[in-house]
């Protein structure tokens, strides 16, 4: 009897291995999150504590108007920070994070671990009205990044680590796994993972709460009030107040960017808009003291009914007001405790007027704040799974659960009624930018322009005559004429239509006329190294049939890409696939296998795949072969014994791990004319 093997096939230890990493990221992101929360105390000490009693702001009356002075310091130590690390310590970088997660490689700077979280304990430390849980997700994020890049993973895997990292910073900040891990998935994947990432997403956030348990107890950053449900008539009440903050939300969307983009506007120095901004907040913590900071301590004075009504609105429009010029101004932070601190405030108030309308139909203070901060939030995000599995597990109350999904869900549609663009994603899309990818753009986005580049080009000097030009227009089938300089770099573009309606128009165009003064030298252009779906947004934008491919660095002209040849990559990509799915349901790809292009290296060169044997030695198929003479020639069978050039591109398909190890050996591999040589200077061996 054969005994059972208790071995892992590759693509299972593979797995295994990712399995650890995620264990790793969580632990990482949990330490980097309790160092976040020291930084923040250390900074909150300095400013708040020991500059506070050195102006005698503490005792009160007149000393009061000293509070701008602390957020102007912080406001020092801020530009102080960014002097040393430009471009990485300003304003509200989560969009940018998102964009960089969905939408480029995932490749995180490293020195964003400490430079974040820095720059937003700074922030919070001196008072701005920021939150502390978008910098967090990118510590966390950066981590996961980190750990990727040193594992050498795929862009897909770092992606997921990366979310994964972020995932377990917020899970350790609310003491929340499951809300951790619901705001990796509906905030940073925007809802878009495998079963199997999502996975290594649960591993992630739980051991980062784990590791977070365990070093600093069980204690909640929200003493959430017990929950408590009068009638099940309330949920009349509970949607009312979720219409309600989903108007709030979408005002609060709009007049956030809408002052982020005032600042930008503003021709001023950097230092001057900052620092205007923190006074700005600095003058109106004068009068609301509470205003400072995220605000967590008020906001569980709040979920305890603290507050009357008068209070109640003066701190909802403080915030709602000092948060966007914190964020706008230039000051690091995140907008989620902003939006914890508005939900909270803009709940208790409204329980307190529908008390006083409705008193049969309106439960305690408390409940209503507890749940008007999960409404408010999914108003704000479009992201009510994150909210309601927060207010459960902050609560860890069942009965919370209707009325939260009422209030929550009625939020996030009336708020998408008003305005259909998220917090994060109002200014990516004001800049042409959407998260929201299709299929089709991903698959565009995969397709290099090298692919489909046309080198055979008809194109003009840029001293060639009109007459010229308008004989070689035409006599060509292009739509636009490339105008080159004498070293081949590209001087402008003619667009042919453009050109006739130039002529047509009746403009004079005198006889020393040339290409280069009727060209456009500022026209659109897409670089070698760019995919398909860069090019397609470019041509879309403009209105283009064809756009010229530059090299990035010298701007050296190098063909064009043309409308069909994008859609005709798209279609052999979209037959290829359905082709594999539908040709014979019995065959597919097992598991842990994968097709990947690879380019051969010099060391490489005259080799042949009968020599390298990459099937014998490491189980790797090499499928097709594309020469590097010849680019346009597209991919081809290969044969054993034709020699192998530098610059070739291989289609080969294996495990990863034999992949790699067949990609080592191409690089590592002896070059063909040194082994000759070698073997004629040792005549004694052959």
């Amino acid at each position: 009897m054969r005994r059972p093997s208790l071995s892992l096939r590759s693509d299972q230890f593979e797995y295994v291995q990712l399995i650890l990493i995620a264990v790793t990221v969580g632990i990482l992101a949990a330490l980097g999150n309790l160092g976040f929360r020291q930084l923040i105390e250390f900074f909150s000490w300095l400013f708040r504590v020991v500059e506070w009693s050195a102006l005698g702001i503490g005792l009160g009356g007149a000393h009061r108007a000293l509070i701008p002075v602390i957020l102007l310091s912080g406001g020092v130590a801020i530009l102080l920070l960014d002097r040393i690390f430009p471009g990485d310590v300003l304003g509200y970088g989560f969009p940018n994070f998102l964009e960089m997660v969905n939408l480029g490689t995932a490749r995180l700077k490293r020195r964003w671990i400490f430079v974040k979280a820095a720059g937003a304990a700074i922030s919070l430390g001196a008072g701005a009205s920021v939150g502390r849980e978008g910098p967090i997700a990118q510590v966390g994020g950066a981590i996961g990044s980190t750990v990727a890049q040193l594992r050498k993973l795929s862009p897909d895997r770092a992606k997921v680590l990366v979310a994964a990292g972020a995932g377990a910073g917020i899970a350790t900040t609310f003491n929340a796994p499951i809300g951790g891990l619901m705001f990796a998935q509906e905030i940073v994947l925007l809802g878009h993972t495998e079963i199997a990432n999502l996975t290594l997403l649960i591993i992630a956030t739980f051991s980062a709460v784990i590791t977070s348990r365990a070093v600093v107890g069980n204690a909640a950053v929200f003493l959430a009030p017990e929950f408590v449900l009068r009638s099940y008539w309330e949920m009349a009440t509970y949607a009312l107040m979720g219409a309600a903050l989903g108007v709030l939300a979408a005002g609060y969307i709009r007049f956030f960017n809408a002052t982020d983009a005032w600042f930008r506007r503003l021709k001023l120095p950097v230092w001057v808009k900052l620092e205007a901004g923190l006074a700005v907040v600095g003058v109106i913590a004068i009068w609301l003291p509470q205003n400072l900071s995220d605000g967590y301590p008020v906001i569980n004075r709040a979920m305890a009914g603290e507050f009357g009504i008068g209070m109640l609105a003066a701190l909802t429009c403080a915030k709602f007001f000092a948060s966007s010029v914190s964020l706008g101004c230039g000051a690091p932070g995140g907008c989620f405790g902003p939006t914890f601190f508005i939900g909270t405030m803009a709940g208790g108030l409204f329980q307190r007027l529908s008390a006083m309308l409705i008193p049969h139909l309106t439960g305690p203070r408390g409940s209503y704040a507890l749940v008007g901060l999960g409404a408010f939030l999914a108003g704000t995000t479009h992201a009510p799974l994150t909210a309601l599995f927060l207010l459960w597990e902050m609560t860890h109350s069942d009965t919370i659960a209707l009325p939260a999904m009422i209030a929550t869900i009625t939020a996030l549609v009336v708020a998408r009624a008003i305005e259909t663009e998220s917090i994060d994603e109002f200014r990516l899309a004001r800049a042409g930018k959407t998260l929201q990818i299709g299929r089709e753009r991903l698959a565009l986005a995969l397709i290099p322009v090298s692919a489909v580049v046309t080198r055979n080009v008809t194109m003009v000097t840029e001293n060639s005559s009109l007459s010229e030009v308008l004989r070689t227009a035409g006599e060509t089938a292009q739509s636009t004429l490339p105008v080159v300089n004498s070293d081949g770099e590209l001087a402008g573009t003619i667009v042919v239509r453009d050109l006739l309606s130039m002529i047509s128009g009746g403009q004079e165009l005198g006889p020393l006329v040339n290409a280069f003064d009727i060209s456009n030298a500022h026209g659109p252009t897409v670089p070698f190294d760019a995919n398909l779906d860069e090019a397609s947004q470019l041509m879309e934008h403009d209105g283009l049939d064809e756009i010229p491919v530059v090299d990035r660095s010298s701007r050296r002209f190098l063909g064009l890409v043309t409308s069909r040849h994008i859609a005709q990559a798209l279609n052999r990509v979209t037959v290829s696939l359905s082709t594999l799915a539908t040709r014979d349901p019995n065959i597919y790809w097992a598991t842990g296998y994968r097709v990947t292009r690879l380019a051969v290296p010099a060391n490489a060169a005259g080799k042949t795949v009968r020599q390298l044997d990459p099937r014998a030695r490491f189980s790797v198929t090499v499928l097709a072969v594309q020469d590097a003479g010849n680019p346009d020639g597209g991919f081809a069978p290969i044969t054993p014994d034709r020699p192998l050039k530098q610059g070739d591109e291989l289609i080969a398909a294996g495990r990863p791990q034999d992949i790699r190890q067949f990609t080592h050996e191409l690089e590592s591999t002896e070059p063909a004319g040194a082994a000759r040589a070698r073997a004629q200077s040792e005549p004694g061996k052959t």
